[in-house]
């Protein structure tokens, strides 16, 4: 025996068993003549080292796409290739194999699992998804419509251009966690946290294979993280990348973390930084009175919850080629670009119409935001005052300014004012402001003491519709809101192309017959006693609508549950009772089959 297999046994030899290499006993082998724990012969030759396989959670391999799961109590990868679906152990690309993540070392959510029931379509899984928020919160009805269009969104966001963040605010047991709760059990991919530090967010969209989603608890201190204040900033836009320098023992170099997801926050208070608060959705929050509360979760729900998101993740792979449609929006900036993904996902769905009314409320909302600023007030008089091609002078300007912000002026100070909102203003802050946001030029004129500013009429006009001002109303203190136009729907159909196009749920916009009257032209003739049968709620019900306003706490005349009423319902008698969300639902959905 030479040198070289001293020691060692045949088993350890890289020819062990491989057909036309150099072993001279294969055929010896191959009969069991001999064994794998025999000594090595002088043909031996050692085994390299094996490269281990990486592990990944998404992607595309020449098995299809595929998405890693747990599949009988082992990671598999669940694959759809020409509109089959597969459940393997590994994927191979360019001759590399890859295995999957696995749990709890390798991502921070409950494993996803296999779905037997053929996929469902967006309709489907929309109302599926909204029944869980309406089940578990106690929300105005359209913050349920946003949430569950978040956590579709949140499977399509490599198509995106752009995420929202929701916010939800409110004091203790306010449901803010709860919400966070069930976009952790939904979400793609999530990662749930406490005040989470930048560097564990940094690391998990570095591990990522693709967009997931983050969901922080306790964030009313965001603004004081740069680092992740830097995060939230970029990362609403598709592509955006923060730099960071990385310091090792031999080197320094800098590197690019990907920071696009969707991410949702919940605190107490808002943050207090300009850029981090336009870049949020807003939703309030209070203690209120849910159909069930989160403590009660059992394991029924947790069943139930876990089949819905295995079957959110079996239509993210089999809508990978449905593109996004292009819809029209009456809004721009900021608030489009929160919006519009939002729009996108929920198009030709019976919410779309709803959710776009809140998208004008909110446009106004805000342009009553911009106004009550002290910008918004220097704009709206300038507006007021501004002649076009004449100078405005300043004392002109200052006066009607008083006037406008309620100011109170001080004779042994004149260049200063005290105001209710925005405290002590003075004269140079104005001017400031005339400069840097009315891009103003200050000039002096012949025979004027005063100050005067000229002003580019175009720019005025921009800034006009920006803050919701009337422009060019000479000598006039008057001003409105902008109304937004009524956004049109696009008019062509917008196909679901791939495995997992099937009928739609006909829900009619949860809306039925004769729907002339919007919710604050609720009837109010008298109101039904409960408690009610649901089948006989539907022989003598005329319609049934849901409601965008909040109504307080009601009980619902066909279950009786207490909390925040989501339907309204009346009869042919022009009677009317508040309805749950559910109990709604399923109204809503017996008077269209009935055709009624």
């Amino acid at each position: 025996m030479a040198e070289r297999g001293k020691g060692k046994k045949c088993g350890d030899c890289a020819n062990w068993k491989v057909k036309d290499s150099h072993c001279t006993y294969y055929d010896d082998i191959v009969k069991g003549v001999i064994k794998k724990t025999d000594p090595a012969c002088e043909d031996f030759y050692p085994k390299g080292k094996e490269k281990p396989k990486l592990h990944k959670a998404s992607g595309y391999a020449e098995q299809g796409l595929y998405e890693a799961i747990y599949h009988k109590g082992k990671p598999a990868f669940l694959t759809i290739k020409d509109a089959q679906f597969r459940v393997i152990e590994e994927v191979t690309v360019e001759g590399d194999s890859f295995v999957p993540k696995e749990y709890p070392n390798e991502f921070p959510y409950e494993p996803y699992g296999y779905c037997e029931a053929s996929v469902p379509s967006r309709e489907e899984l929309f109302w599926k998804v909204r029944e869980e928020f309406d089940l578990f919160l106690d929300v105005e009805s359209i913050w349920k419509d946003y949430l569950a269009a978040c956590v579709l969104l949140s499977y399509q966001q490599e198509k995106l251009r752009t995420v929202p963040y929701p916010f939800f605010v409110g004091d203790n047991e306010s449901g803010k966690t709860v919400a966070l709760n069930l976009l952790n059990w939904l979400c793609y991919r999530p990662m749930l946290g406490v005040a989470i530090p930048s560097a564990d967010i940094y690391g998990y969209l570095d591990d990522s294979d693709a967009p997931g989603t983050i969901l922080e608890d306790e964030a009313q201190g965001l603004q004081r993280d740069m680092d992740k204040s830097k995060i939230y900033k970029a990362g609403y836009k598709q592509g955006a990348v923060v730099p960071r320098t990385m310091i090792t023992q031999n080197k320094r170099f800098i590197k690019y973390f990907r920071v696009f997801c969707l991410k949702a926050c919940a605190g107490e208070e808002m943050p207090r930084v300009k850029g981090l608060l336009e870049r949020f959705i807003f939703i309030q929050m209070v203690e209120g009175y849910p159909r069930k509360d989160w403590a009660d979760i059992n394991k029924h729900d947790e069943t139930r919850l876990r089949d819905l998101r295995n079957a959110l993740l079996k239509w993210r792979l089999a809508s990978r080629d449905w593109e996004l449609p292009e819809v029209e929006l009456s809004v721009k900036g900021r608030l489009k670009e929160l919006w519009k993904p939002i729009m996108q996902i929920v198009a030709d769905l019976t919410v779309e119409q709803d959710l776009r009314v809140q998208l004008e409320r909110s446009q106004k909302e805000r342009l009553d935001e911009k106004l009550n600023t002290i910008e918004g007030h220097i704009v709206k008089v300038v507006c007021a005052l501004y002649v076009t091609g004449q100078p405005l002078l300043f004392g002109d300007l200052w006066d009607a300014l008083v006037k406008d912000i309620d100011g109170k002026l001080d004779e042994n100070k004149p260049n200063k004012m005290d105001t209710p909102e925005f405290g002590v203003v003075t004269k140079q802050k104005i001017g400031y402001r005339l400069r840097e946001v009315l891009s103003g030029k200050k000039d002096k004129i012949k025979k004027q003491s005063d100050r005067a500013y000229f002003f580019d009429p175009q720019k005025l006009g921009r800034l006009a519709k920006k803050y919701g001002c009337i422009f060019g109303q000479d000598k006039q203190d008057n001003w409105t809101s902008s109304q937004a136009p009524q956004a049109m729907k696009p008019e062509r159909q917008v196909p679901e192309n791939g495995a997992f196009s099937q009928n739609k749920l006909d829900l009619k916009n949860e809306k039925t017959e004769n729907q002339a009257q919007t919710t604050s032209e609720v009837v109010h003739s008298s109101c039904l006693s409960c408690q009610w049968d649901l089948d006989d709620l539907a022989l003598k019900a005329k319609s049934v609508y849901r409601l965008s306003m909040d109504f307080g706490v009601e009980t619902c005349v066909v279950c009786n549950h207490k909390g925040r009423a989501d339907w309204q319902v009346t009869l042919f008698d022009d009677s009317w009772g508040f309805l749950c969300g559910s109990c709604g639902l399923k109204l809503s959905e017996r008077l269209n089959k009935n055709g009624g």
